[in-house]
C-alpha cells in the first residue's frame, strides 16, 4: 500500500509518499535553474493560468508565464469569495482549486508510478470551517479521496520527530505563503495531541512581497504607469530578491522599463519588521496557554517558506529560548508529515497516532442579565474531533414564546463584533407551553464531525421533547449537479488541453465588474481584516445597485488605485 500526503499551500504545494517505511517528496514539476538554489526542486507553485490558445498552465509554467491570465494564492479566497477574475473572465474559485488538485494527482502518479486515489490533505491550523470543507470538496472533485484534513503544524511535527520517539512537547511555527500558525503539541509514545494553537489567517510570504512592491512603487517615479503584466513579472523578481537576502547583503531588482533598484538586507528588514513582529502574537498566546497547564516546550520546529527569513528565525529563537530543530526542510515538512498520517490511517504505522481538534470555538449568542449579547461557547477551541457537547440555557423573560438561535464560530475572548466571529446560521425556534423563565430550560447539543458537518439539537428539559434539529455544513453550499459539472469541466480541460470559457455571468458593466473583482481578489485578501470587510461590503453594495451608484464605484476605484502595486 502507498500512502500520499498533500500540502496544498497558498503559494506552493508539495506531495509526499510513504512506501516501504520511507517518506519521499515527489518531484512533480521542474523549476528554472535559478529557483533550484532556493530548494524549490520538489515544490509545485500553486498557480493556475491559461495561454493564448486557452491551454491550461500549472505550477512553474504558470508562475513564469508573461500573461495576465493566471491566478495565484487562490487558497486565500476559500474563506470569503465564490468567484475570481483571471484576465477579463470570472471563474469559480472551487473550479480553479479543483484544477490544481487534479494536476497534482496526475503529476504525482506520473512521477511515482502509483495512482494517488487517496491522500491526507493539510490545512492551516486556524483556517475556518468553510475553508476546510471547500478544500476537501475541491480535492474530491479533482479525483482525490481525502482520508482526513490535517492541521499543517501537526503534520510538520510528525515529520520532524518521526525518528525521535521520545515523549516531548513541540512548538511548531508554520509560516508559509498565506497564513501564520503556531501550535504546541504533546507527543506521547508516538501519538500527537494538540495542546494550544493560535495564528493569523492572512499573514505570509505574499504579504512580505507586497510590502516590497509598495516600497518600490512609492520610491519609483512613474510607477503608476506600470501595466498589470509588468507588475506581475516584477512581483516574481521581488520574491526571488526576498529569498536571496537570506544569504546575501544586497540584491538588484530589475524594474519595468529597464531600471534597477538595489535592496539591502537592512532595508528589507526595516520594511518587513511590522510583519515579522506579528509572530509575537500567536507565540505568546500559546505560551500563556501551556503555562496554565504547567507544560514546558522541549523542541521548536519551523515550517513554511517564510521561516527561512533570518529575522523570523531570530525572533522565534529569542521568544522561545530554543534553537529550531535541525534536519527539517520548511518547504516540504508538511507534505512529509501528511504522508506519515496517511500511512497511520491505512494501518501501515500501527504504533503512531494523531488527533484532529477544533481551532475555533463554536457556540451560540446569548443575552445576559445586563442586556448585552455575548458569545457562549459550546465546543471550545482545541477540542478533539469528532466532538459532541451540550450546554443548558434559559429564556430571558417569563412566558417567552420563541428563541432567536444563532450558530457562531470564532473566539469568545474577542468582541462579538470582531471579524473573527462569524455567524454561520440562524433560526427562530418556537417554545411550546411558555412558562416562568426559572422553570424552563433548554439543552443545546452540537455534534461536530470530521467532515465539517455540525448537527444541532435543541431539547426542552421539561419533557425532553425536541424543539429543533438541524444540520449545517461548514463548506460552501453547492448544488450537487454543479459539483459534477465542475469535475467534468476540469477533467475535460486536462484531457483535451483546453480551458473552457467561463460560465459566470455579471449584471455589471465590464469595467465595473473588473473593479469589483480586483478589489475582492487582489486587495481584500492582503489588507487588515477591518479594511477588507469594508471593501467587501462596498463591493456588495455596488452589485446590489447593479453599478448604478457612481459614488460607490468612484470609492472602489480610489481603493484600487491606492493599492495599485498589488495588481
Amino acid at each position: 500500500m502507498t500512502a500520499f500526503g498533500i500540502d496544498f499551500g497558498t503559494t506552493n504545494s508539495a506531495v509526499a509518499v510513504m512506501h516501504g517505511g520511507e517518506v519521499e517528496v515527489i518531484r512533480i514539476d521542474t523549476p528554472p535553474v535559478e529557483w533550484e538554489q532556493f530548494g524549490y526542486d520538489r515544490v509545485f507553485p500553486t498557480v493556475f493560468g491559461y495561454g493564448e490558445n486557452r491551454e491550461p498552465l500549472f505550477g512553474w509554467a504558470a508562475k513564469q508565464a508573461e500573461t495576465d491570465t493566471k491566478i495565484e494564492a487562490v487558497k486565500r479566497l476559500f474563506a470569503t469569495e465564490d468567484h475570481v477574475t483571471i484576465g477579463n473572465e470570472q471563474f469559480l474559485v472551487d473550479e480553479i482549486a479543483t484544477m490544481l488538485f487534479a494536476q497534482l494527482k496526475r503529476s504525482a502518479a506520473a512521477e511515482s508510478g502509483h495512482e494517488m486515489s487517496k491522500a491526507v490533505v493539510t490545512i492551516p491550523a486556524n483556517s475556518r470551517g468553510r475553508a476546510r470543507q471547500r478544500t476537501k470538496v475541491c480535492a474530491g472533485m479533482g479525483g482525490i479521496d481525502v482520508l482526513t484534513l490535517m492541521n499543517e503544524p501537526t503534520a510538520a511535527a510528525m515529520a520532524a520527530t518521526r525518528r525521535n520517539r521520545e515523549d516531548q512537547t513541540v512548538m511548531v511555527i508554520d509560516w508559509g505563503g498565506g497564513t501564520l500558525d503556531v501550535t504546541v503539541l504533546e507527543a506521547i509514545d508516538g501519538t500527537f495531541m494538540e495542546q494550544s494553537s493560535a495564528g493569523i489567517q492572512r499573514s505570509g510570504g505574499v504579504d512580505f512581497d507586497s510590502m516590497i512592491m509598495k516600497w518600490l512603487a512609492e520610491s519609483t517615479p512613474g510607477s503608476e504607469n506600470w501595466t498589470g503584466l509588468q507588475r506581475s513579472m516584477l512581483r516574481l523578481d521581488v520574491e526571488k530578491a526576498k529569498m536571496l537576502l537570506s544569504d546575501q547583503d544586497e540584491v538588484n531588482i530589475p524594474l519595468p522599463g529597464g531600471d534597477i533598484r538595489r535592496l539591502s538586507k537592512g532595508e528589507f528588514e526595516q520594511i518587513a519588521n511590522p510583519l515579522v513582529e506579528q509572530l509575537r502574537i500567536p507565540i505568546e498566546r500559546c505560551m500563556r496557554d501551556i503555562a496554565a497547564l504547567s507544560v514546558q516546550i522541549d523542541s521548536l520546529v519551523l515550517a513554511g517558506g517564510t521561516c527561512k527569513i533570518p529575522a523570523v528565525r531570530l525572533l522565534a529563537e529569542q521568544i522561545t529560548g530554543l534553537a529550531p530543530m535541525s534536519g527539517v526542510d520548511p518547504l516540504t515538512a508538511i507534505a512529509e508529515g501528511a504522508a506519515v498520517a496517511a500511512a497511520i490511517m491505512q494501518g501501515e504505522l500501527p504504533d503512531y497516532g494523531f488527533f484532529v481538534s477544533t481551532e475555533h470555538a463554536m457556540g451560540t449568542t446569548v443575552l445576559t442579565g445586563s442586556g448585552t449579547i455575548e458569545f457562549s461557547s459550546i465546543i471550545p477551541r482545541g477540542h478533539k474531533l469528532p466532538a459532541e457537547r451540550t450546554e443548558v440555557y434559559r429564556p430571558v423573560r417569563d412566558d417567552q414564546e420563541s428563541l432567536d438561535f444563532e450558530v457562531i464560530e470564532g473566539d469568545p475572548e474577542l468582541p462579538l463584533s470582531h471579524d473573527d466571529n462569524v455567524v454561520l446560521a440562524q433560526w427562530e425556534i418556537d417554545i411550546p407551553n411558555p412558562g416562568p423563565m426559572d422553570e424552563v430550560s433548554f439543552g443545546v447539543t452540537y455534534k461536530y464531525d470530521l467532515d465539517g458537518i455540525v448537527n444541532i439539537d435543541v431539547t426542552d428539559h421539561r419533557d425532553q421533547s425536541s424543539l429543533f434539529s438541524g444540520e449545517i455544513s461548514l463548506g460552501v453550499q453547492r448544488d450537487r449537479r454543479q459539483m459534477v459539472g465542475i469535475a467534468k469541466r476540469v477533467e475535460t480541460a486536462l484531457d483535451e488541453g483546453v480551458v473552457m470559457e467561463s460560465k459566470v455571468d455579471s449584471l455589471l458593466e465590464p469595467h465595473i465588474a473588473e473593479a469589483v473583482l480586483n478589489a475582492r481578489n487582489k486587495v481584500a485578501p492582503f489588507v487588515e481584516d477591518e479594511e477588507a470587510t469594508e471593501i467587501r461590503d462596498l463591493c456588495g453594495r455596488i452589485e446590489e445597485s447593479n453599478g448604478t451608484d457612481q459614488g460607490l464605484v468612484d470609492q472602489l476605484e480610489a481603493i484600487n488605485q491606492k493599492y495599485r502595486y498589488l495588481f
